[in-house]
């Protein structure tokens, strides 16, 4: 074999080991940010509702004491019902400096969670959250009798909560981090499957994800 065909295939080789590097390693990086971005999306102590393996993930971030929260709050309960097999919902709560008083109902649902009543006590303070908020001030008395009305052990809860306040509010703190580091303006805030939604377009694009993922 001539010198100059040896250095051509071995020239060859070469190219080809660096482009799999090249190829493994942007590989390895897309799916370390994917990786990342998921857990920045899905705590494992976030509150799902719906099916646990379905191919199509909501995640909302939201504040109980936001009006605009509560306003399509009756949508985002009923899509596991309407998607009962496509389409899970992940609920990441933010205490917003704007809504006073709002970690303390977060703290409750923390608490109605631990007993399994989340879904019921959310869907109780957001049905009757005129009577519980306003004028930007939290009315706690209601706000626990709601909490009891939706099967809440109230006695258990104060028990629950006693103990574990600290682990709550590092909980809450973790939430708006993340919601900072995924560029969360404001509340609601809902991504489909790792991308952040208009709420206006959301049932659109729950329903572009259903189509992709289950062709």
């Amino acid at each position: 074999m001539k010198p100059t065909s040896l250095i051509a295939i071995v020239l060859v080789l070469l190219l080809a080991i660096f482009g799999g590097g090249v190829y493994a390693y942007n590989t390895y990086s897309k799916n370390k940010v994917a990786k990342e971005s998921y857990s920045r999306l899905v705590r494992d102590y976030s509150f799902i509702s719906g099916a646990k393996d379905a191919k199509v993930t909501v995640v909302e971030f939201f504040d109980p004491a936001c009006p605009a929260c509560v306003q399509i709050s009756p949508v985002v309960e009923k899509l596991p019902d309407r998607y009962p097999a496509q389409v899970r919902v992940v609920y990441r709560a933010l205490a917003l400096p704007s809504h006073k008083g709002s970690e303390v109902v977060l703290s409750l649902l923390e608490a109605a969670k631990e007993q399994g009543k989340y879904k019921e006590a959310l869907s109780l303070f957001n049905s009757r959250y005129m009577s519980w908020y306003a004028n930007n001030q939290l009315n706690v008395f209601i706000a626990w009798g709601i909490l009891e009305q939706a099967g809440v052990d109230g006695v258990k809860a104060k028990e629950f909560l006693d103990a574990n306040q600290a682990q709550i509010d590092e909980r809450l703190r973790q939430n708006m981090e993340d919601s900072a580091q995924l560029n969360v303006q404001g509340t609601p805030t809902f991504f489909v499957n790792d991308k952040q939604v208009k709420t206006s377009e959301l049932i659109k694009e729950i329903e572009a994800a259903i189509a992709e993922a289950y062709k």
